[in-house]
């Protein structure tokens, strides 16, 4: 019987000692899930690009346009836009150093035109037009952290996808590149990087990158973030922050054309610059609303052919600076892998 006691005893002991080691083991894990998910949530509120959902629409009024067909003058007019997207990051999986994430974005934009003055013959009306595009898109990405000559590097790949079409994807491109981390402190980062962008219709396939980020004791932050933005950010609350800077964005629409003189797929897109002040108030733990206004610049609108280079475009829009404004919607992260 006391050998029946003695074995009881251990095999007490040993499960009490199993259940402490998993609950030990559980714990270190909610622990170091709370730890990733505090910084991950920091770096989110800094960097929208980072959220798990944004749903945004910029208004943009009363712009002076005129457009060239094959160079020669086309139209005059104004033109009021609308651009509605909403993008959603998910996390795949991740192992070891790796990440693997994709991404799926839906774009609508609005187009319309008022005080129509049209400079060639056989034109349709053009006057009170509205036009609505819709575009969806997917991207695939991964994600490798890793180090180079004693400093961070991030090696990044991506395939992304493009179409207004249920029936087949009408624009792929491939994106691929590294980020070297120059210096990193507490109030301070700093990086540079290049991309390689397979894409058909750019004419620059390779991208510099120079990243500069600080914190000044005033709790004033400048983000350099370049080729795309540069802007700085106060912190007025813990839940309220104002910022001013200036953005590079753009569209992308497909138009079909049964006009014998054009090609039947075209592309049209823009590149803008938008700049101006902007407010982001946290008004839930995962919610975070955000208006923006200024001015947005266009550098360019063109159309060409699908798939082909941009450089060759048959239609040209002259867009003149007009006003915008911005009201976003945003998920902080709340899928962990």
């Amino acid at each position: 019987m006391k050998i029946r006691h003695i074995f009881i005893l251990v095999l007490l002991f040993a499960v009490k000692d199993i259940y402490a080691q998993n609950t030990a083991d559980a714990y270190k894990k909610r622990m170091t899930d709370s730890i990733k998910n505090f910084y991950l949530t920091e770096a989110a509120i800094r960097n929208p690009t980072l959220r798990q959902l944004t749903v945004t629409t910029d208004f943009i009024g009363g712009s002076d346009i005129t457009s060239y067909l094959h160079g020669n003058k086309l139209l005059d007019g104004k033109l009021n836009q609308r651009r509605t997207t909403a993008l959603f990051n998910l996390p795949l999986k991740s192992w070891g150093k790796n990440t693997i994430t994709a991404s799926f974005s839906m774009f609508h934009q609005r187009f319309q035109l008022n005080d129509v003055t049209t400079y060639q013959d056989n034109l349709p009306d053009f006057e009170g037009r509205v036009v609505n595009k819709f575009t969806v898109g997917f991207t695939g990405s991964f994600l490798r952290i890793d180090s180079l000559f004693g400093h961070p590097v991030v090696y990044t790949a991506s395939v992304s996808g493009l179409t207004s079409r249920a029936s087949s994807v009408q624009k792929m491109s491939y994106l691929g590149g590294m980020i070297f981390t120059i210096k990193q402190t507490r109030n301070m980062r700093s990086s540079v990087g290049l991309l390689l962008n397979i894409d058909p219709s750019i004419n620059v396939p390779v991208v510099p990158l120079f990243t500069y980020w600080r914190k000044f004791n005033n709790d004033i932050e400048l983000n350099i973030n370049m080729p795309q933005q540069v802007s700085v950010r106060k912190t007025l609350s813990p839940n309220l922050w104002a910022s001013f800077g200036t953005t590079l964005s753009g569209s992308i629409a497909f138009f079909r054309h049964n006009n014998p003189e054009l090609p039947r797929d075209g592309n049209y897109s823009t590149i803008d610059l938008k700049t101006g002040p902007g407010v982001e108030y946290r008004v839930s733990k995962k919610i975070i609303l955000g208006f923006s206004t200024g001015l947005l610049t266009n550098l360019q609108a063109r159309e060409f052919e699908l798939n082909q280079n941009a450089g060759d475009y048959f239609l040209r829009n002259k867009i003149n600076p007009s006003m915008y404004f911005n009201f976003t919607v945003s998920v902080l992260p709340f899928f962990r892998l």
